[in-house]
C-alpha cells in the first residue's frame, strides 16, 4: 500500500473571505486515502474554524502578527516535516517564499506550493513599500515548486510582471461546494422586502475597491419596482449608509452586515450584482449562479469576465458605467434566464468534485 503524502497547509487565520473558504474546502475534499492533512493557523480564533473538517490536525502559533510569526512557523515545518507545504494567501506566500532556500537545506525533500489569492500588480500597490514588494516577488517567488492561480488574467499578470517561470504556473478556478450551498439555501429566512419587487442583491466586503458607492449611485436610477440587499461589513458601511439617505433610496437598500449564511439570501433574490474594480476570480458569482441567480457585473479587472457570459448566466457592463449597470438591470427578464440551465453549466465547470481532481494531480506531481 502507497505511503501517504502529509500535507501541511498554513493561513494566518480562517475569517470570513473567498480565499479562507476555498482553502478550507480543498483541505475538507481532499482525497483521505492519498493524503494525511494538517494546518498550521497563526490564529485560530476566525468565525470560520467550525467548518474544517473533524479529522485535521490543527496547530495554532497563537501569534496575531504574519510578518512576526514566521520564525516560529518555520520551526514547526521543520518538526512536522510534511512532504508538502502549501501556503494560501498574499504576504504570508511572500514571506515563505524568502525563506525556502534556508529551510530546502533541512528538509529537501518538501515541495512547496503556494495558491495565489489576488492579482499582484494590484495588491502591491496597497502595501506600503510597493517598490520593496514589487522587487521581492521577482526575485523570491519562484522559489515554490508550484503557484496555482485562480483565473487565467491572475496567472498572465504573475508570468508577465514578475518573470515568474511559466512552468510552474498553474490556473485552477475556485470551487463550489454544493452539498454545502444545497443544505444552507434551504434554511427558513424572513427577507428585508416584500416578494413582490424585483431582488437584487450584493455580497462582499464594504471595502473601497468593492464599488458600493457605484452600484448604490446605479441603483437610485432604478424605479420603486426594485429592492437591494447589501450583506457584508466592512470600512465604507456607514459612509455607505449615509449616500442611501443622499439618493433618497433607504427604503428601498437593507444594509444586514456579515452574514454567515448568504445563500438564503442569494437563492431568494433574483439578481446578483457586482460591481468590484478588480476580483481574481469571485466566488460570489459561482455561488449564486449555482443557486439560479443570474449575475450583473462591472467588466471588473480580473476573472470576471471568465465567468459570465453574457445571456447565458448574466450581463458584463463597462467598468464605473452607472448608467450602463442600471440598463443593464433593467433588460434582465428572469424568466428568459433559465435557473437549471445557469445551475447546470456551474457544476460542469466548477464543482468541488472537478476542481479537488486538479489539485491532486499538482499535490501527487
Amino acid at each position: 500500500m502507497k505511503e501517504k503524502s502529509h500535507i501541511l497547509f498554513v493561513m494566518p487565520k480562517l475569517n470570513t473571505g473567498g480565499a479562507e473558504r476555498v482553502i478550507i474546502n480543498i483541505i475538507n475534499h481532499l482525497d483521505r486515502d492519498s493524503f494525511n492533512i494538517s494546518l498550521i493557523l497563526f490564529n485560530s480564533s476566525g468565525s470560520l474554524m467550525d467548518r474544517v473538517a473533524k479529522d485535521i490536525n490543527i496547530y495554532s502559533l497563537n501569534i496575531s502578527s504574519v510578518a512576526k510569526g514566521v520564525p516560529n512557523l518555520l520551526l514547526k515545518i521543520y518538526r512536522l516535516k510534511p512532504n508538502i507545504v502549501f501556503s494560501g494567501i498574499g504576504n504570508l506566500n511572500l514571506y515563505i517564499s524568502i525563506f525556502i532556500p534556508l529551510i530546502k537545506l533541512f528538509l529537501p525533500k518538501t515541495k512547496w506550493i503556494a495558491r495565489q489569492a489576488s492579482i499582484l500588480t494590484l495588491n502591491n500597490r496597497q502595501e506600503k513599500s510597493p517598490k520593496l514588494y514589487e522587487w521581492l516577488y521577482k526575485r523570491v517567488y519562484k522559489n515554490y515548486h508550484k503557484v496555482i492561480c485562480q483565473s487565467n488574467y491572475m496567472g498572465d499578470d504573475l508570468i508577465k510582471n514578475y518573470n515568474f517561470p511559466k512552468e510552474k504556473t498553474v490556473v485552477i478556478n475556485n470551487p463550489i461546494d454544493t452539498k454545502n450551498i444545497d443544505l444552507l439555501q434551504k434554511e427558513p429566512l424572513t427577507y428585508p422586502f416584500p416578494k413582490d419587487k424585483i431582488r437584487l442583491i450584493s455580497v462582499g466586503q464594504l471595502r473601497f475597491e468593492k464599488r458600493q458607492d457605484l452600484l448604490l449611485k446605479a441603483f437610485a436610477k432604478l424605479d420603486n419596482r426594485y429592492v437591494l440587499t447589501i450583506i457584508g461589513n466592512g470600512v465604507k458601511r456607514e459612509e455607505l449608509e449615509k449616500l442611501a439617505l443622499e439618493l433618497k433610496i433607504e427604503d428601498r437598500v437593507a444594509f444586514l452586515g456579515y452574514k454567515k449564511n448568504p445563500y438564503k439570501y442569494i437563492k431568494n433574490s433574483n439578481i446578483l450584482v457586482l460591481t468590484s474594480e478588480y476580483e481574481g476570480f469571485p466566488n460570489v458569482i459561482l455561488e449564486a449562479n449555482y443557486c439560479g441567480v443570474v449575475a450583473v457585473s462591472f467588466n471588473s479587472i480580473g476573472g470576471v469576465s471568465e465567468i459570465i457570459k453574457n445571456g447565458e448566466n448574466g450581463l458584463l457592463v463597462p467598468l464605473k458605467d452607472i448608467d450602463a449597470l442600471a440598463k443593464a438591470i433593467e433588460s434582465i427578464k428572469t424568466d428568459k434566464y433559465s435557473s437549471s440551465n445557469i445551475r447546470d453549466i456551474t457544476i460542469k465547470k466548477y464543482s468541488i468534485d472537478l476542481i479537488i481532481k486538479k489539485y491532486e494531480f499538482i499535490l501527487k506531481g
